[in-house]
């Protein structure tokens, strides 16, 4: 007689079902809490807290300088020689374009570097340092701890 298999009884089928199933399960609470966290960073902070209790309103931090601060820089006109004040050379270090006749120049005083008007003017209205060497231009009032430090290109060295 021909030897005969003992019935199946489904045990191996099922644990692979259950598997199946709780990997499933795992990679849907993955992404939902990767949603959760994304759109919780994403969402405009106006003051309400999730359950519509409004927050106490946060000091509001000012890390550029003001309108009038950055007027007062000087500013000049390059003639067709297109020469800078020291220690400036090359192109403008922001935009990384050339200076061409007639650009409008700022120079920042404390360091004398110099940059475009343009670009100058929207980098401090964002950080009160200079874009080049990162001492700080701003009035005393604003004192950052950057304007203590030695800049980091002399620190190579």
């Amino acid at each position: 007689m021909l030897p005969t298999n003992p019935p199946a009884t489904g045990v191996g089928l099922g644990y692979g079902i259950a598997i199946a199933v709780s990997i499933l399960i795992l990679i849907s609470t993955i992404m939902l809490a990767s949603y959760i966290c994304i759109r919780s960073k994403s969402a405009p902070r106006d003051g309400a807290t999730s359950d519509g209790v409004l927050d106490s309103p946060a000091a509001e931090v000012k890390l550029g300088l003001d309108r009038p601060v950055i007027e007062s820089y000087p500013r000049i006109v390059l003639g067709e020689s297109r020469r800078l004040p020291r220690p400036n050379n090359g192109p403008c270090s922001i935009c990384l374009c050339d200076y061409v006749a007639r650009d409008p120049v700022r120079c920042i005083p404390e360091c004398n570097h110099c940059f475009h008007a343009d670009c100058v003017d929207e980098w401090l209205r964002t950080s009160a340092t200079c874009p080049l060497c990162r001492n700080s231009p701003a009035p005393s009032r604003l004192a950052t701890p950057l304007s203590d430090l030695v800049p980091v290109a002399f620190q190579i060295r």
